[in-house]
């Protein structure tokens, strides 16, 4: 399916899609040079913000992920551009130019960068959009600190959940590793290595149906088998 030109107003110079660290910085470099260009995201500051501390940016000690995306904004409208909160559905080729579709309309733009980087692999259960920066995380090299001396689960038995669990062997005081598949999936050397540590508990042909907790997360409702 095409895009009719002649519903368009104008041509951007650059079309940004996601606003993340890269696509924030895209667009404050591209404001510098006086460029007429547009912001397409549907949140300000990417996975940062499920973050609940962040350590490890240059030039902050100590913050949440909301309060660094909250920066990132700050700097971002110092300068003049379009900013639309909506999620792009399509982009295509035309003419020499791009065509940009989202839900609510349509965007030409002579440049197109996608930064849109990645989005976590949520669980959809019951207790995780609540808990989410209070017991549950999607970043281990963020969060792993924060659970120094815990109990904690690790749900996906694939290379990121292996490498989780091998930054939290160092950390946690138990991790349990669940996988709703019957084998991990994960490269063997990943494997191995994880298990090397006695604080690992594989619970495989498992599945996560509840997280539970109060004010944090202490604890989820698995079925077994």
């Amino acid at each position: 399916m095409g895009f009719d030109l002649a519903g368009f107003d104008k041509i951007y110079d650059l079309i940004i899609v996601g606003a993340g660290p890269a696509g924030i910085t895209a667009a404050i470099y591209a404001a510098r040079k006086k460029m007429d260009f547009l912001v397409l995201t549907t949140n300000i500051g990417g996975q940062v913000t499920y973050s609940s501390q962040v350590e490890n940016y240059i030039g902050f000690q100590y913050i949440t992920g909301e309060e660094l995306a909250s920066k990132f904004y700050e700097h971002l409208r110092q300068y003049s551009f379009d900013l639309k909160m909506e999620e792009v559905k399509r982009i295509e080729p035309h003419d020499g130019v791009f065509a940009v579709k989202t839900d609510y309309a349509n965007y030409l733009g002579r440049t197109v960068i996608v930064a849109t980087g990645r989005r976590p692999r949520e669980l959809n259960v019951p207790g995780e959009r609540e808990f989410k920066n209070r017991g549950v995380t999607y970043c281990a090299t963020c969060d792993a600190p924060l659970f120094e001396g815990m109990d904690v689960a690790v749900v996906g038995g694939g290379n990121s959940g292996l490498e989780a669990v091998l930054q939290l062997t160092k950390i946690a005081s138990k991790i349990y590793l669940i996988e709703i598949m019957p084998q991990l999936k994960a490269d063997p050397i990943l494997i191995e290595k994880a298990l090397s540590s006695d604080k690992v508990e594989v619970w495989t042909s498992t599945r996560v149906l509840e997280i539970a907790g109060e004010k944090t997360v202490n604890g989820v409702r698995v079925q077994r088998g």
